[in-house]
């Protein structure tokens, strides 16, 4: 059997983790390795961790903790468990949400199928009042699928509820970032999907997110702080592509995507010098030249928002023309 390590970062989810673990430890595949890395949670997540283990006590022998000595962020937390797991797959699952006992069964049995660096599946949002929305998002050709992420708020690029082989992070110097703690996912994921050379799909829903949880914040609570990260996460890809993407493939996506980064940052206050200083993106296409200077003022904001969303709308319909 192919073993898989599942990474799970914990910091104050006290409320939620006792059904996350419960649908960890109870899932009916067998060959899996538990990786919970204490981000010094200031709460009882660990000692619920804990003690549902108790009721599961053959998963005793695959679980390990490890303990930050001091509160390190999500980006450090994964980047721990990532160097702790020793599977041949890694699935990455955030402590306040939680998974159909099923999940890892049906991703590898897919995994096995197709021989793939990445297997995806569908998600279902969970919220408090007991509402169940199952999302589908387009599944088709890998390089399609990436530069719909590139282009921003098109297709997720969450890095739960993939199955990916540990090789593909190793061998390619790809690892989470420490500091990058909000939109960490969007720093992560497109490398993975740019550097495997084979993904596949399932069409079921293997992962519940906990829509309006405390810890989903960067969505509804957009704030100087979350920014930032946002605007690290960015240049970490932009660096990325720049060195790896030689014949220019994911330019344009790429460049779509950088709108929307210079919108949010001019939106909650950051000036273009300090924006500059963390960003060493500069538009490098004409059509990207010639909007560079809504970039300048904040006074701009409604024009480079309205011209994000144009250009973005006429790609997407460009690369889903032929499908």
């Amino acid at each position: 059997m192919m073993k898989v390590s599942v990474l799970v970062p914990v910091y104050g989810v006290e409320k939620y983790v006792d059904q996350c673990a419960k649908t960890l430890f109870g899932q009916t595949y067998n060959d899996i390795e538990y990786v919970f890395v204490d981000d010094c949670t200031p709460d009882n997540s660990i000692s619920i961790i804990q003690q549902v283990l108790s009721e599961y006590p053959y998963r005793e022998p695959q679980m390990h903790i490890i303990r930050h000595d001091r509160n390190r962020g999500l980006g450090a937390a994964r980047k721990t468990a990532l160097a702790a797991a020793t599977g041949d797959f890694v699935l990455n699952v955030d402590s306040d949400d939680h998974l159909p006992l099923d999940a890892i069964e049906k991703l590898v049995a897919r995994q096995q199928q197709t021989g793939a660096d990445i297997v995806s599946g569908n998600y279902s949002s969970d919220f408090e009042n007991g509402t169940i929305v199952a999302h589908h998002e387009w599944h088709g050709d890998r390089d399609v699928c990436l530069k719909l992420m590139l282009i921003q708020h098109t297709l997720l690029p969450h890095i739960w509820a993939r199955l990916i082989r540990k090789t593909v992070y190793t061998e390619y110097g790809i690892d989470s970032v420490e500091g990058i703690n909000m939109a960490e996912d969007m720093a992560l994921t497109p490398r993975l999907i740019h550097a495997a050379q084979q993904v596949a799909y399932v069409e079921d829903s293997v992962y519940f997110y906990r829509d309006d949880s405390s810890a989903s914040t960067f969505a509804n609570h957009l704030s100087m702080k979350h920014v930032l990260s946002y605007v690290k996460a960015n240049e970490t890809l932009w660096q990325y592509f720049r060195q790896n993407d030689k014949n220019g493939d994911f330019l344009f996506a790429l460049e779509t995507g950088m709108l929307n980064v210079y919108y949010q940052a001019l939106a909650v206050g950051m000036d273009k010098q300090q924006l500059a200083e963390l960003l060493s993106y500069r538009p490098q296409t004409g059509l990207f030249r010639c909007l560079q200077g809504l970039f300048a003022h904040r006074q701009t904001i409604s024009l480079l928002r309205l011209g994000y969303l144009t250009v973005k709308w006429c790609y997407k319909k460009r690369l889903m023309a032929s499908f």
